[in-house]
């Protein structure tokens, strides 16, 4: 695990399930360690529970868990879950199935030493009261967390498509209430109309996360990317500088003056259709590096890129702070 002080950046590395192999594991922390990144989020997107059936992979066992957290153990690590999680949903076997997913992967994060378990909520069902369903669910990990003395915790992201749950101020306040934590996407953020192209926009963000989130206890999971995005938000991952072209360095810019970087961690999630192997991912998680460890501060967001302005109205789609959301606190 990185010093308490240290700025947190890595990139999302490789899928731990039945088949990762100590190669893999030795290949990524390697390159990792030879960069001085410290973060890696390990990825369970499409484990099933059981036997690896029908191609797709079963979770590690426990001892095999145990050993990928001590090859990964100078690193701050996180897991993605499976994209079939879903503490929206309504429907019975589709909850249970969710249930017993986050139950496995928060047994797995503990073995391997990570601090949380970043998931996707699930589509928007139910209109307001989705909030609330969420929140609650989130609750019931926790009090399943303090009774079998885990350290990991579930981390709701925010998401990038206006229709799953949830926006940026939505996930913070569940979150928050729940006592846990959240991973905030940033691009996803961006993708959905949020107010994040205005240094105002993201300091209000920061107030919002200082406010709910025990930051004393953990720092914030933050997922930096390019992104194509549309009237419906996010389309796909891109490069840093490709796509919608996101304020990464806005965004950072902001954590810097603030001092926010020590109270966050960051995983480049950049992906590229020509290009998608270890060595890319480094490539823009470095970027992101150099420009925090630079003396350059941008205040103001410049794009030539399409404005995602021109899909969102008064009367569209478009997450609005002030309108749309309840109001915190």
């Amino acid at each position: 695990m990185p010093k308490s002080k240290s700025v947190i950046v890595g990139i999302a590395a490789f899928p731990l399930n039945t088949f990762t192999s100590d190669t893999i594991v030795n290949r990524v922390s390697s390159r990792l360690r030879a960069e001085a990144l410290n973060a890696t989020e390990l990825l369970c997107l499409s484990n099933v529970l059981g036997r690896p059936r029908g191609g797709l992979p079963g979770y590690p066992s426990q001892e095999r868990a145990n050993i990928i957290g001590d090859q990964l153990q100078e690193f701050h690590v996180s897991i993605h879950g499976p994209y079939t999680i879903s503490l929206t949903t309504i429907e019975k076997d589709k909850l249970r199935t969710s249930r017993a997913h986050m139950t496995r992967c928060l047994h797995v994060a503990d073995a391997v030493g990570a601090t949380h378990v970043t998931f996707h909520p699930g589509s928007r069902q139910g209109g307001r009261i989705v909030q609330t369903r969420v929140r609650d669910r989130l609750k019931e990990f926790m009090i399943k967390i303090d009774d079998e003395g885990l350290l990991a915790v579930p981390a709701p992201e925010v998401a990038g498509k206006i229709a799953s749950f949830g926006n940026f101020d939505e996930t913070c306040m569940v979150a928050g209430e729940a006592g846990c934590l959240f991973c905030w996407d940033f691009a996803h953020d961006f993708a959905r109309g949020g107010d994040v192209t205005t240094e105002g926009g993201i300091l209000r963000r920061l107030e919002l996360i200082e406010k709910h989130i025990d930051l004393s206890r953990w720092r914030l999971p933050v997922h930096l990317s390019g992104i194509i995005a549309g009237r419906r938000g996010e389309v796909q991952h891109a490069p840093l500088d490709g796509g919608n072209h996101v304020p990464w360095q806005l965004f950072l810019s902001v954590l810097k003056e603030q001092q926010f970087l020590k109270k966050v961690s960051i995983i480049c999630e950049s992906k590229s259709e020509e290009q998608n192997n270890l060595d890319f991912r480094v490539e823009q998680a470095l970027q992101l590096k150099t420009f925090i460890e630079s003396k350059r501060i941008e205040k103001e967001y410049h794009t030539t890129r399409p404005a995602l302005t021109q899909f969102f109205s008064s009367n569209s789609t478009k997450d609005s702070d002030e309108d749309s959301l309840p109001r915190l606190g």
